[in-house]
């Protein structure tokens, strides 16, 4: 009997809380969070891209790897005899750093989710790409939601201001709910946005 409640907690979801429900990046944070959450579950009906964390994280490995061959060979050979070694390594490094710092701000901007859409065969029908905004010192959060059709080939759009504190309880507590029921909703105004036009 105490092995199905053990196993009832593991599998019920821990409430999302913020210290500071004041703080715009842990309240953006959350929501992100959230969103990325119920649009890749079954609910949300999109399986999550990996496309934008797969390259952050082959620049970020390659320039660890990087420094750490440079330290390898310096601590095997001297200092002297490392400094042309080091000197690149240092650059390239700063090279691979700032390539992942444009492409965070150019090509990934503030998108939070890239999901696809398949068919029963697992043939790919669309992508959907979510961004969210949140100003500072402003309780708006927005969540822009754009369908690219790949059978159709329509590509819609649509948006969503909310006042972040209305998905939030007074102690600070995520409230998934509310979150998700939003998202639905604009989930389903998008479907029906792409087969209106």
């Amino acid at each position: 009997m105490t092995d199905t409640k053990e196993q009832d907690t593991t599998n019920a979801e821990e409430p999302v809380e913020i210290s500071n429900k004041y703080d715009g990046t842990q309240i953006k944070n959350a929501v992100d969070d959230q969103v990325r959450k119920f649009l890749g579950s079954e609910e949300g009906g999109y399986k999550e891209g990996h496309v934008h964390t797969d390259i952050k994280l082959l620049l970020g490995y390659s320039s660890c790897l990087l420094a750490g061959g440079a330290f390898l060979f310096e601590y095997y050979t001297s200092f002297e005899e490392a400094k042309p070694i080091l000197l690149v390594a240092v650059v390239v490094f700063w090279l691979l750093q700032g390539t992942s710092w444009l492409y965070g701000a150019l090509i990934e901007q503030n998108e939070i989710f890239v999901g696809y859409k398949t068919d029963a065969k697992g043939e790919r029908q669309g992508i959907l790409t979510v961004s969210s905004e949140m100003q500072k010192y402003s309780p708006d959060y927005t969540i822009q939601m754009q369908y690219q059709d790949q059978v159709a080939h329509k590509v819609t759009k649509i948006k969503l201001t909310k006042n972040a504190s209305s998905w939030f309880t007074e102690d600070g507590v995520l409230a998934t709910e509310a979150v998700n029921k939003d998202l639905k909703e604009q989930n389903e105004s998008l479907t029906r946005q792409m087969h209106k036009d």
